[in-house]
């Protein structure tokens, strides 16, 4: 991997669903980001109305997509890196011929998100990827079982 990676965009309802239920979870003060390895490549930017009106769910979104194009998920090279830590910590699912190679990304902006700028955005996006790529488990625990954030399939 080199370069750029060509991000498609999520739009599935099912798919937002398995990023939210089997994916890891990291929450900021101003974006939660959810990450999900997976066989291709894609992303999806959210500001629900909590965040405010229309004009004020387009800057979020705005500026979701430029702190993830400009910082580390933007990378191809940090990318892979990223891959080959979830992949020690997350398990092929059994049946799947498909090899996971990429990564699925959402990012959920939070109402504070309006006050901030551009490089402030930047900078907590790329400090919660981080605290979740350097998060060790215990050993005899699964790879997220600990994670305070993480929310999987059959827990409250």
């Amino acid at each position: 991997m080199s370069g750029t990676i060509a991000w498609r965009s999520l739009a599935r309802k099912s798919d937002f669903q398995k990023v939210y239920n089997e994916g890891a979870k990291s929450v900021g003060r101003l974006v939660v980001v959810y990450l999900l390895p997976a066989a291709d490549a894609a992303r999806a930017v959210v500001a629900s109305r909590k965040v405010g009106g229309a004009v004020q769910r387009n800057r979020a979104k705005r500026l979701l997509r430029e702190a993830f194009r400009n910082g580390t998920l933007g990378n191809a090279a940090a990318v892979s890196g990223i891959l080959q830590r979830l992949s020690v910590a997350v398990e092929p699912e059994e049946g799947s011929g498909a090899q996971t190679q990429n990564l699925w990304v959402v990012l959920v902006a939070r109402r504070n998100i309006l006050a901030a700028g551009s490089a402030e955005v930047q900078a907590e996006l790329d400090a919660l990827l981080r605290a979740l790529l350097e998060y060790q488990c215990p050993e005899g625990h699964g790879p997220w079982d600990d994670i305070p954030s993480w929310r999987g399939p059959n827990r409250a």
